[in-house]
């Protein structure tokens, strides 16, 4: 469980302000991934490292393919226009 100050010290690193209303649940998040990792951590894996078969690790080859020309792209791409995607504003002027 995080204690009140190591949540500060964790919402200054991630400069937030932990004051902050709207920060009100965010600990309450942290403690409940953190009760998950400890569950996790007291999973008894025994041998189960020694039946993995690393060898046998799923790849593809790395095999060159042709480019996506930007036609194709405006033709998947849901908003397109002058050879961009079209995105909404977040930026607002004033």
């Amino acid at each position: 469980m995080l204690s009140e100050k190591e949540f500060s010290e964790l919402a200054f690193l991630a400069r937030l302000d932990p004051a902050d209303p709207g920060l009100k649940g965010l600990r309450e998040d942290f403690n409940k991934i953190l009760d998950a990792v400890k569950k996790i951590e007291e999973l008894d894996l025994g041998d189960a490292g020694s039946q993995i078969d690393i060898g046998a690790a799923v790849s593809r080859p790395d095999v060159p393919r042709s480019e996506l020309t930007p036609r194709d792209i405006a033709a998947i791409a849901p908003e397109w226009e002058a050879g961009h995607f079209v995105v909404p504003g977040v930026i607002q002027s004033e």
